[in-house]
């Protein structure tokens, strides 16, 4: 199953948008097509999306993009390069909210 390029590029914008809530948004309906993203949608979404946590700076947007992140890796395609970029991130620098999304993907994929 596939959502088709029109949504994924729809949901890559939304991801990548300058607004806070659009973001958010964006990180949701990923987590509400998790069964329908193909691998190799989902193998884009998580490159991109652990790019874009690393350079959130919105706490509560950074927990909704790690959400997706953990709900992306749940459907079996996504591999450790995927989330190489999460890498960079100390988890010190992580408000509490955010570390148990951080740990999930940092002892699964690291």
């Amino acid at each position: 199953m596939a959502v088709g390029d029109e949504n994924l590029v729809s949901v890559v914008r939304g991801l990548a948008s300058s607004d806070l809530d659009v973001r958010e948004e964006a990180s949701e309906t990923v987590c509400d097509w998790l069964k329908s993203f193909d691998r190799r949608e989902v193998r884009l979404l998580s490159a991109l999306l652990s790019s874009l946590v690393v350079l959130e700076t919105e706490p509560d947007c950074r927990e909704s993009e790690l959400n997706a992140l953990g709900g992306l890796t749940e459907t079996g395609f996504v591999e450790a390069e995927d989330l190489a970029p999460l890498r960079q991130i100390r988890r010190d620098a992580l408000d509490r909210a955010t570390v148990d999304h951080f740990d999930y993907l940092a002892e699964e994929y690291f």
